[in-house]
């Protein structure tokens, strides 16, 4: 799988060693005021969306049209909540009729669920790794400079 696209904003801190060309009209979507969580969140997720947006905004991480993977993600978190819960409670596997023994329901929902919530945590620069990669520029101000030195 190839890596993802980096963002313009840090092709230019990081270097530009492929010599391609900048992206200069690169989206740059308005950083989101209201933090009202969507309707449509279960309440565990609201909980969630609570704790996580707010940190988000202030590292100025988040923009309006990241709402809808940030609602995924805060679903995912309560899904992962709930399964760890019935986890505990109940047995990891249990015997089929041959004998056999079949992973609980609950811990494949728990497995998934954090693959989810690592993969979008690494877009948002929410694990260690991810973070440092991040370099934050105030909004409206990327310098593309004189493009001499990338082109040399």
């Amino acid at each position: 799988m190839a890596r993802p696209a980096k963002p313009t904003n840090l092709k230019i801190v990081t270097g530009n060693p492929g010599k391609r060309g900048l992206n200069k009209q690169e989206p740059d979507p308005d950083y989101l005021n209201d933090l009202t969580a969507p309707g449509y969140l279960s309440g565990d997720a609201q909980a969630v969306w609570d704790q996580i947006a707010p940190k988000l905004r202030e590292s100025r991480l988040l923009t309006v049209v990241d709402v809808p993977i940030l609602a995924m993600m805060c679903e995912s978190i309560a899904e992962y909540r709930r399964a760890t819960i019935y986890c505990k409670d109940s047995p990891l596997d249990h015997s089929e009729k041959t004998g056999g023994y079949v992973l609980s329901q609950w811990k494949i929902v728990q497995s998934m669920s954090l693959k989810q919530i690592m993969l979008i945590a690494r877009e948002f620069g929410m694990t260690p790794a991810s973070r440092t990669r991040i370099q934050i520029q105030p909004q409206g101000e990327l310098d593309f400079g004189d493009g001499q030195n990338y082109f040399t």
